[in-house]
């Protein structure tokens, strides 16, 4: 199956500034995920960037840029999804190329395992049933933990139900249903469920949702440091301080 695996990097962040340029370990943080997603050699490894030196320094890595994200497409408030359709709807124009699979991967995931992706990509190929497959992970609090001020000022427990229980109705934490939070690691989708997004909004900024099928989709579990994700400066120095934790690598195959 032809595979694309899209790396989004554009320029202009803004809490940690110009990340994606910014030298995590040894190399930029837009690096580490261009490392992992190469060393699968399951396809296609492009980075969907507005900026030429994010771009000149992809092409280092081993990914390709063979186009510049429009600016109006690279705005704090553009939704991913603008980003996976401008990128399926070049590739199809000017070079008549389609992937079957998309694997959206952020390098803001810098942990991002190889193996990872390759294992996501098998078992999308063995479930034809379903159209996207993302990783989960633990979550850092249970939903039942979970509370909120009342208007008198009380406090209102159980307002999270599952299957119709809540936190009064089972006590024993070994007891609670089990759960996962999502993680935004690797999203990887049948690339027909944006095509046809695309046929109808061709002109992309008009389209809204997702970078997955919410209706068909399939969990990957990976591990908190897989699904660390980097978007403030604290994070920052957690990434530095995990990286500086490994006497290997983070991301072995």
């Amino acid at each position: 199956m032809k595979c694309l695996i899209l790396i989004p990097a554009r320029s202009g962040s803004v809490r940690v500034r110009e990340k994606n340029l910014r030298v995590l370990g040894d190399k930029p943080l837009v690096g580490h995920i261009i490392t992992s997603a190469s060393q699968t050699q399951s396809g296609r490894v492009i980075v969907s960037t507005n900026s030429e030196e994010i771009a000149a320094i992809s092409n280092r890595y081993g990914a390709e840029t063979p186009f510049l994200r429009p600016d109006r497409l690279s705005g704090a408030t553009a939704p991913s999804l603008w980003v996976i359709l401008h990128a399926l709807g070049w590739l199809r124009d000017n070079e008549g190329w389609s992937p079957e699979i998309v694997a959206f991967c952020p390098p803001t995931n810098p942990f991002t395992r190889p193996n990872t992706i390759r294992s996501m990509l098998e078992r999308l190929r063995d479930a034809p049933e379903v159209n996207s497959i993302v990783t989960i992970t633990q979550p850092k609090t249970h939903p039942f933990r979970i509370v909120r001020p009342s208007r008198d000022g009380h406090l209102e427990i159980g307002i999270v139900a599952i299957d119709g229980k809540t936190i009064i109705d089972i006590e024993r934490t070994q007891d609670w249903p089990r759960v996962w939070e999502g993680s935004p690691a690797c999203r990887m989708t049948r690339a027909h469920f944006f095509r046809d997004i695309l046929d109808m909004h061709p002109g992309v900024c008009t389209a809204a949702g997702k970078t997955y099928d919410i209706n068909s989709c399939i969990g990957y579990e990976v591990n908190g440091i897989e699904s660390f994700d980097i978007d403030d400066k604290s994070s920052w120095k957690v990434g530095e301080a995990i990286l500086s934790s490994y006497s290997g690598p983070v991301r072995e195959a």
